[in-house]
């Protein structure tokens, strides 16, 4: 029998027994039943809180296509002072006043320690796009004010927790490279508190996914597997 022959076994919510629709490359479940999302190690299954996003109330005749996003709670710690300025900082995170006051403030205080949210895809993007025209980047410089509403078909998700933290590092660090000045070499710690699976609503628009909490807009072809991401929605 080829590999392409073998069919998943349909999962069942551990909680309320609903079926679970899965991929043969997802890491973590949704139950659009009870709302409630599993990551199984070995044979066990941990429970991830789970909020689908409210779209913009003006959209209301779109059609939408649920995407897993974690959001992360993190402290960063610095234990030394540099002179970031705001003219150090990438025009694309000058946008965001909130965003360079906390970046400047982290790096010019001494021992600092600064919570941010990271909002970090839980699917797979390509490379075509660089950090800063990528969605979970955009949700971490300037977050939305998410609103929730009922459990919908959401597809699972490819990135474990772990793999979300790993992510989360990398991002900053590339944030942080940007910048106008040597900061490479700064001693940055990490620690990773309170997180949950975020379903960000999606749209289509022509050839572009918009998302319908900020209206960031991105090419199609940034998700990988897009059309498969929509069937299996559709089924859903």
């Amino acid at each position: 029998m080829e590999q392409s022959d073998l069919k998943l076994i349909p999962l069942r919510c551990p909680e309320c027994g609903g079926e679970i629709n899965s991929g043969e490359e997802d890491r973590v479940y949704f139950c659009s039943v009870c709302s409630l999302g599993f990551e199984i190690f070995g044979n066990k299954f941990k429970k991830v809180d789970v909020i689908y996003a409210k779209p913009m109330s003006e959209l209301n005749n779109k059609i939408f296509y649920y995407l897993p996003f974690w959001q992360i709670l993190t402290t960063i710690s610095i234990k030394e002072q540099y002179a970031l300025k705001y003219d150090d900082i990438p025009e694309e995170l000058l946008r965001s006043k909130h965003f360079s006051k906390f970046l400047t403030g982290l790096f010019k205080e001494k021992d600092a320690k600064k919570k941010m949210i990271f909002f970090v895809p839980a699917f797979s993007i390509t490379n075509r796009y660089q950090l800063m025209d990528e969605p979970g980047f955009q949700f971490t410089v300037d977050p939305p004010k998410i609103q929730s509403v009922k459990p919908v078909d959401m597809v699972g998700a490819e990135y474990t927790l772990s793999d979300a933290k790993d992510l989360a590092t990398v991002m900053f660090l590339s944030i942080q490279a940007h910048t106008k000045i040597d900061i490479l070499n700064v001693d940055i710690d990490f620690e990773f508190h309170c997180y949950r699976i975020t379903g960000i609503p999606f749209y289509e628009g022509g050839g572009l996914l918009v998302d319908g909490v900020k209206g960031f807009r991105i090419f199609k072809d940034a998700f990988k597997k897009w059309d498969e991401i929509k069937e299996q929605l559709k089924k859903g």
